[in-house]
């Protein structure tokens, strides 16, 4: 399922690669909880991501239109 809910990031990724950061569903876990990695890339513009909270709200909304069984957003940070 995660290659399928990534597809549903596609509008979103102009503005995380705009300010540096790559985003992309890791997984879905057996609760339905999706796992969204965010890359920060060493341009990245830190003050620019909206906060986990927010963004985590933001993306179950836009997951569970693609996939009703998603429950939550869990947003895990990569730093490369």
């Amino acid at each position: 399922m995660p290659h399928v809910l990534d597809r549903v990031l596609e509008p979103l990724r102009p503005g995380f690669d705009a300010d540096g950061f790559d985003i992309a569903v890791d997984t879905v876990q057996d609760d339905g909880t999706a796992v969204v990695r965010v890359r920060h890339r060493p341009d990245a513009c830190e003050e620019c991501l909206i906060p986990d909270d927010m963004l985590s709200g933001m993306l179950a909304t836009a997951l569970r239109r693609a996939a009703p069984d998603v429950t939550g957003v869990v947003i895990e940070h990569e730093h490369v």
